[in-house]
């Protein structure tokens, strides 16, 4: 059976954004299952003794450019959120409490949470706006909140980070494919590509 395509995200990150319906789409035209790991990226690079690469000015400024070319050209509703940067541990936690029971629903609450927080300029630091998710309308705000607060998502997200460390990630969007890595939004053509032409063993 083919392996999975995983994917290392963080919902703060605008590349996760745009690579993941590219990468579902690929998935599933390959015959492949897609694997979500929400981390949060600031907590990899703290293990690793990392620097946040934007504290430097002249990234910072070409990040901003990029950005917006980049949603444009991945078709995709985009806003520079403000502020810049935040922990994205709210969402990260309600993903992974979720998904534990619904496993087949992680690509619908991703994509929204994206689309809140980098189409919508939505504050997913709120719980309220985390609870008002299209995919949640059926729960409570209480329900939401508790999954939220809860230790199955606290634990959960701990763990893909500490998995994260262990893959020897980079920075984010970080896909594995049949034990290859590949690193950034601009890398789905040679997923694609790899996908296409399976590397031998």
């Amino acid at each position: 059976m083919p392996g999975a395509l995983r994917l290392y995200l963080d919902f703060a990150s605008p590349y996760s954004y745009f690579a993941l319906r590219p990468l579902a789409r690929l998935a599933e035209e390959h015959g492949r299952a897609l694997e979500l790991r929400p981390i949060l990226l600031w907590a990899v690079f703290k293990q690793q003794g990392a620097t946040n690469p934007l504290e430097k000015p002249a990234r910072r400024r070409y990040f901003l450019e990029d950005v917006i070319r980049s949603a444009e050209f991945f078709g995709l509703p985009f806003r520079i959120p403000e502020p810049l940067q935040i922990s994205a541990h709210l969402a990260g936690r309600l993903y992974h409490a979720w998904t534990a029971t619904r496993p087949q629903d992680g690509l619908r609450l991703a994509s929204e949470i994206f689309e809140a927080f980098f189409a919508k300029g939505e504050e997913i630091t709120d719980p309220a706006v985390l609870a008002a998710l299209p995919c949640l309308a059926d729960e409570t705000p209480e329900t939401v909140r508790a999954m939220i607060d809860g230790s199955e998502g606290r634990q959960r997200l701990g763990e893909a980070v500490d998995e994260a460390c262990a893959a020897n990630i980079t920075g984010v969007p970080f896909m594995t494919l049949d034990g290859e890595s590949f690193f950034g939004a601009d890398r789905l053509p040679q997923i694609a590509w790899r996908l296409q032409h399976p590397r031998m063993a």
